[in-house]
């Protein structure tokens, strides 16, 4: 592993909490582990650290209350929640807080680190190009915000700051539906979902002068979609 990413474990289940050290040291990661949302903010104001793996039941404050501090602080650190609540609206609660990904335990090792390893991905995708310039349209993946011609300022999520980076970092040819739900949404590729299309329509509205007539973000029938800067 070419870089030493350094994640913060947030769980207060020992045992859980030394299998996956365990195990993510064994990939190559620095690994750091705290029993409390509170004890997590004091290192993230103290320390550089590169993704959290989050539980939503901690003792004292929750884990959604840190994730929306965590968010007030720094818009791109990815973090991946870890909870016993399988309910829809947990699920949902936590993404709209702003969690990257979200497993519910008991929970498939080879899955968790297959999804780390991706988060890091595109979080290395962030750190290798802050702003992109698409004619007059800028925008900045540091802020996660558009700026248009007039000088509006839109701001993006970060899924869809994924997207972008992802379809501009591989211009040169056609990137498909299945490699998209692979490579930003950590996703079975054979899987039937909009969400990819979704996505597509949101940020072309930001990035195109003409919806009818896309020049930047290109749908070739049966293939996939070409970046055009």
């Amino acid at each position: 592993m070419s870089i030493k990413w350094r994640i913060l474990v947030v769980e207060d289940d020992q045992a859980l909490a030394l299998g996956l050290r365990i195990n993510l040291e064994a990939e190559g990661y620095e690994v750091l582990h705290v029993l409390s949302a509170e004890d997590a903010l004091t290192i993230l104001d103290n320390a550089s650290v590169d993704l959290v793996v989050l539980d939503l039941m901690l003792p004292g404050m929750d884990g959604v209350e840190a994730l929306h501090l965590i968010r007030g602080e720094n818009l791109k650190l990815p973090v991946l929640i870890l909870t016993a609540r399988s309910a829809v609206d947990d699920k949902v609660e936590g993404l709209k807080a702003g969690a990257d990904d979200y497993l519910t335990k008991p929970f498939n090792l080879e899955e968790f680190l297959l999804r780390v390893k991706r988060m890091l991905d595109r979080y290395q995708w962030y750190k290798a190009e802050d702003v992109l310039q698409l004619g007059d349209t800028r925008i900045d993946f540091n802020t996660l915000e558009i700026t248009d011609p007039s000088g509006g300022i839109s701001r993006i999520t970060p899924h869809e700051a994924n997207l972008i980076q992802y379809l501009s970092l591989h211009q040169d040819r056609i990137v498909t539906r299945s490699e998209l739900l692979k490579n930003v949404w950590g996703l079975d590729p054979d899987i039937e979902t909009r969400t990819v299309d979704t996505f597509i329509s949101r940020i072309r509205r930001y990035l195109e002068k003409d919806l009818s007539r896309p020049e930047h973000i290109i749908s070739i029938r049966g293939k996939g979609y070409r970046f055009v800067p």
